[in-house]
């Protein structure tokens, strides 16, 4: 299965347009970040999948951040958007200097996004404490969250700010870039995906993720530091030969996000192929592990959930009254 996917997805990226007139078209569009990147990889299985399910053109559209394409999806003129729940949430409250994107939608939680501050391996550091003085990315231009959740982790793992000298770059590959050539010390980055794999090949000793230890090192005080996020322990994996030994690190839900313009139609088709679609996908991509059908309507959502979801999920059974809580406190 995963061949027919993989040939599918290239097919699917290999057809990336312009956005609104996609739509006029019929085709769907999927946005990511770049390729390399853990979006990019997901969205990928993600289109094939759909794109086999419904019989309809499915583009995966990359673009150099989340923070690039949320306001494209905010405004229908990307269809589809994998986003993680601080990120749009703060677009959706207007807390990145920008007017309340509140035309923002969520279809369906879907996994687990793990996030840590990697560092070369030969460096000996091992906490993130041990980053102390040192050059790492605090911010990232086309990705908020992203750094937004990096500082959190330098919080929660006992360090100010103003300990470490802050580096700003546009994105994940430009961060591991610069953590190759030894430009910076440590950066945020998805746990395990494919940018990770490259640099382990490629620098001498390969990378390590830092472990998040000490008092603040707790799923309640870096949740107060940036709302949403959690900690997780992640085991030494066959997949995963850079984790040697078990690493604290933070982690957050991931959302198929969309316009509150998508129609009812289109939105029920899509969560049906990607209900339907799901158990397949996390067998093709280890990432999705922790997905499953049954929690695509976990109330962990920062923005409301689309109409037609929240009648799909309830034709499911696995609508809550704390959905309808929590949604009716987000609107």
């Amino acid at each position: 299965m995963i061949g027919r996917f993989l040939a599918a997805a290239c097919a699917v990226a290999a057809t990336i347009g312009v956005a609104a007139p996609a739509q006029a078209q019929g085709r769907i569009t999927l946005g990511t970040n770049p390729q390399g990147t853990l979006y990019y990889t997901i969205g990928g299985g993600i289109a094939a999948s759909l794109q086999e399910n419904l019989q309809r053109q499915v583009t995966v559209q990359p673009f150099t951040g989340s923070s690039v394409y949320i306001p494209l999806i905010d405004a229908g003129e990307v269809t589809l958007g994998l986003n993680s729940s601080i990120d749009v949430g703060a677009w959706y409250r207007g807390e990145y200097g920008n007017d309340p994107y509140t035309d923002i939608r969520v279809l369906a939680r879907l996994w687990p996004l793990r996030q840590a501050l990697v560092v070369r391996a030969e460096s000996g550091m091992t906490e993130v404490s041990d980053l102390a003085g040192k050059k790492v990315i605090t911010e990232l231009s086309a990705q908020a969250a992203t750094g937004r959740v990096n500082t959190a982790i330098l919080q929660a793992g006992g360090l100010s700010l103003d300990q470490v000298e802050g580096v700003t770059v546009a994105g994940l590959s430009q961060g591991m870039e610069a953590l190759t050539e030894g430009a910076v010390d440590a950066t945020g980055v998805a746990v395990g995906i494919p940018l990770t794999q490259q640099a382990h090949a490629t620098i001498p000793g390969g990378i390590r993720y830092l472990s998040i230890t000490g008092e603040g090192a707790t799923s309640e005080a870096i949740n107060d530091l940036f709302n949403g996020v959690y900690l997780m322990e992640v085991a030494p994996n066959p997949r995963m030969p850079e984790i040697t030994d078990p690493v604290t690190v933070s982690a957050y839900d991931v959302y198929l996000t969309a316009s509150a313009d998508l129609s009812d139609e289109d939105a029920t088709a899509i969560l049906s192929a990607l209900y339907d679609g799901l158990p397949g996908l996390k067998a093709d991509y280890p990432p999705l592990a922790a997905a499953a059908q049954e929690l695509m309507a976990a109330p962990t959502n920062t923005v409301p959930y689309h109409p037609a979801a929240v009648a799909f999920f309830t034709e499911k059974g696995i609508w809550s009254e704390e959905n309808a809580a929590r949604d009716a406190a987000l609107q």
